[in-house]
Protein backbone atom coordinates (compact mmCIF):
# COMPACT_ATOMS: atom_id res chain seq x y z
CA UNK A 1 0.00 0.00 0.00
CA UNK A 2 1.97 3.35 -0.97
CA UNK A 3 1.61 5.89 1.55
CA UNK A 4 -0.99 8.55 1.46
CA UNK A 5 -0.63 11.64 -0.32
CA UNK A 6 0.13 14.55 1.92
CA UNK A 7 -1.18 18.19 1.09
CA UNK A 8 1.53 21.09 1.56
CA UNK A 9 0.75 24.80 2.08
CA UNK A 10 3.38 27.54 2.76
CA UNK A 11 3.16 29.62 6.12
CA UNK A 12 1.85 32.91 3.93
CA UNK A 13 -0.63 30.34 2.24
CA UNK A 14 -1.88 29.48 5.81
CA UNK A 15 -2.03 32.97 7.25
CA UNK A 16 -3.84 34.18 4.30
CA UNK A 17 -6.24 31.40 4.58
CA UNK A 18 -7.24 31.88 8.20
CA UNK A 19 -7.42 35.47 7.57
CA UNK A 20 -11.02 34.70 5.67
CA UNK A 21 -11.55 31.70 7.93
CA UNK A 22 -13.84 32.94 11.32
CA UNK A 23 -12.53 31.56 14.09
CA UNK A 24 -14.74 31.03 17.84
CA UNK A 25 -13.73 33.66 19.53
CA UNK A 26 -12.01 31.80 22.63
CA UNK A 27 -14.04 34.29 25.06
CA UNK A 28 -17.16 32.60 23.18
CA UNK A 29 -16.16 29.51 23.44
CA UNK A 30 -15.59 29.34 26.97
CA UNK A 31 -19.15 30.76 27.70
CA UNK A 32 -20.68 27.79 25.79
CA UNK A 33 -18.33 25.09 27.79
CA UNK A 34 -19.86 26.40 30.98
CA UNK A 35 -22.88 23.74 32.30
CA UNK A 36 -21.56 21.06 29.52
CA UNK A 37 -20.34 17.54 30.41
CA UNK A 38 -16.99 16.89 30.09
CA UNK A 39 -17.56 15.14 26.97
CA UNK A 40 -19.82 17.59 25.76
CA UNK A 41 -16.70 20.39 26.17
CA UNK A 42 -14.17 18.07 24.62
CA UNK A 43 -16.41 17.81 21.25
CA UNK A 44 -17.20 21.37 21.22
CA UNK A 45 -13.58 22.45 21.61
CA UNK A 46 -12.33 19.63 19.02
CA UNK A 47 -15.38 21.23 16.50
CA UNK A 48 -14.02 24.51 16.97
CA UNK A 49 -9.95 23.28 16.58
CA UNK A 50 -10.74 20.38 13.56
CA UNK A 51 -10.95 23.25 10.57
CA UNK A 52 -8.22 25.24 11.83
CA UNK A 53 -6.21 22.11 11.78
CA UNK A 54 -7.42 20.93 8.58
CA UNK A 55 -6.49 23.87 7.21
CA UNK A 56 -3.09 23.11 7.67
CA UNK A 57 -3.06 19.09 7.30
CA UNK A 58 -6.35 18.09 5.96
CA UNK A 59 -4.82 14.55 5.66
CA UNK A 60 -4.47 13.99 8.96
CA UNK A 61 -6.57 16.30 10.35
CA UNK A 62 -9.11 13.85 12.34
CA UNK A 63 -5.72 12.14 13.92
CA UNK A 64 -4.08 15.90 14.89
CA UNK A 65 -7.28 17.00 16.00
CA UNK A 66 -7.05 14.50 18.71
CA UNK A 67 -3.48 14.65 19.22
CA UNK A 68 -4.21 18.75 20.14
CA UNK A 69 -7.21 17.98 22.50
CA UNK A 70 -4.83 15.71 24.71
CA UNK A 71 -3.48 19.44 25.51
CA UNK A 72 -4.21 21.08 28.55
CA UNK A 73 -6.86 23.12 27.54
CA UNK A 74 -4.78 26.59 27.93
CA UNK A 75 -2.86 25.23 25.53
CA UNK A 76 -5.42 24.37 22.89
CA UNK A 77 -7.31 27.82 23.51
CA UNK A 78 -3.68 29.12 22.60
CA UNK A 79 -3.80 27.24 19.07
CA UNK A 80 -7.27 28.75 18.63
CA UNK A 81 -5.83 31.95 18.99
CA UNK A 82 -3.06 31.82 17.21
CA UNK A 83 -2.50 30.45 14.04
CA UNK A 84 1.47 30.63 14.79
CA UNK A 85 0.87 28.83 17.92
CA UNK A 86 -1.31 25.95 15.91
CA UNK A 87 1.29 25.75 13.27
CA UNK A 88 3.76 24.80 16.04
CA UNK A 89 1.59 22.13 17.69
CA UNK A 90 0.29 21.13 14.40
CA UNK A 91 4.47 20.44 13.23
CA UNK A 92 5.11 18.49 16.46
CA UNK A 93 2.58 16.43 15.32
CA UNK A 94 3.43 15.65 12.31
CA UNK A 95 6.92 14.74 14.33
CA UNK A 96 5.40 12.15 16.38
CA UNK A 97 2.88 10.81 13.08
CA UNK A 98 6.27 10.59 11.39
CA UNK A 99 7.32 7.42 13.19
CA UNK A 100 3.63 6.07 13.91
CA UNK A 101 1.94 5.93 10.52
CA UNK A 102 4.52 3.80 8.52
CA UNK A 103 4.70 0.90 11.71
CA UNK A 104 0.39 1.42 12.23
CA UNK A 105 0.08 0.86 8.66
CA UNK A 106 2.67 -1.91 8.04
CA UNK A 107 4.45 0.21 5.02
CA UNK A 108 7.97 -1.48 3.89
CA UNK A 109 11.17 0.36 4.20
CA UNK A 110 10.73 2.21 0.54
CA UNK A 111 6.91 3.80 1.27
CA UNK A 112 8.04 4.75 4.89
CA UNK A 113 10.54 6.63 3.28
CA UNK A 114 8.05 8.50 0.98
CA UNK A 115 5.93 9.16 3.87
CA UNK A 116 8.50 10.17 5.93
CA UNK A 117 9.82 12.85 3.24
CA UNK A 118 6.59 14.03 2.12
CA UNK A 119 5.21 14.93 5.72
CA UNK A 120 8.49 16.94 6.52
CA UNK A 121 7.88 18.70 3.35
CA UNK A 122 4.40 19.44 4.70
CA UNK A 123 5.84 20.67 8.03
CA UNK A 124 5.62 24.65 8.15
Amino acid sequence: MPPPPVAVYRSDDFLARTAFFLRFPVAALTEALENRTPSEQRTLIGETLYPLVELLQPLFAPKITGMLLELPRTQIFRCIESPEVLKEKVNEAIDVLVDWYPQQMKLNEHEAKEFRAAMLLSKL
